[in-house]
């Protein structure tokens, strides 16, 4: 989850979905590492560009979990000739940085310096992790990190208090029931009446209580092929 900043100086919380892309990234200190931690769990091919790598990310490269370019960066067109989605410059020369995002800008390319944050593309939330299933990020725009990481504990403890198993169980209930209805119902009006049902249902909802989701599973797929 990320914040997608524009031209204009507005911007938009998204969940940027780095699946099977490239991420580059140029340096290989604690900052870099700090990164790529954080693109770990992401499932993209993370390159990294790096003359004297922290001794984690060496690490990393022997486990196979990055592929580790041991070289200074010296040139603007290795982001041509790898093409990557995303580029992260956290080097500790600023103006390298900033020559990274510039050049990525004229490429298309999506780009990140933690120490250039009014030029980067986007900029980092402070993520909440429920039960891998509930994400919750947390900005202050960059004014306050301190602050945004007190918000997060509170409100961590709130979603531990308030969000039930239920409600975890309704979410993937949910997620299986989009899933059926796009083979059934084309119609994307249709479909949100189908999931509204399916939150309605008397039977759906004793399943529930009694613990039942495979038999809810089987409900649905039966209601999806009844649906007109």
């Amino acid at each position: 989850m990320y914040k997608l900043h524009f031209v204009n100086g507005r911007s938009l919380i998204i969940d940027l979905h780095l699946n099977g892309k490239t991420v580059l990234v140029i340096g290989a200190g604690n900052e870099a590492l700090k990164r790529i931690k954080l693109l770990e769990s992401e499932e993209c091919k993370i390159i990294v560009i790096g003359e004297k790598p922290n001794p984690e990310i060496i690490k990393l490269s022997k486990q196979k979990k990055i592929k580790l370019e041991k070289t200074k960066f010296t040139s603007t067109q290795t982001l041509k000739k790898l093409k990557p989605f995303l580029v992260i410059a956290s080097t500790s020369d600023y103006s390298l940085n900033q020559k990274i995002i510039d050049a990525a800008k004229k490429m298309k390319i999506l780009a990140y310096a933690s120490d250039s944050p009014d030029s980067s593309d986007i900029s980092y939330l402070s993520i909440i992790n429920h039960k891998d299933i509930i994400k919750v990020g947390i900005s202050t725009s960059g004014s306050s990190p301190i602050m945004a990481k007190k918000i997060k504990t509170k409100t961590e403890k709130f979603l531990q208090k308030n969000i039930s198993k239920t409600d975890l169980e309704l979410i993937k209930i949910q997620k299986f029931a989009r899933s059926e209805s796009r083979k059934f119902i084309s119609s994307q009006i249709e479909r949100k009446k189908f999931l509204y049902a399916i939150m309605n249902d008397k039977r759906v909802k004793e399943l529930l209580k009694d613990g039942k989701y495979m038999r809810i599973r089987t409900v649905i797929k039966k209601m999806v092929k009844d649906w007109k």
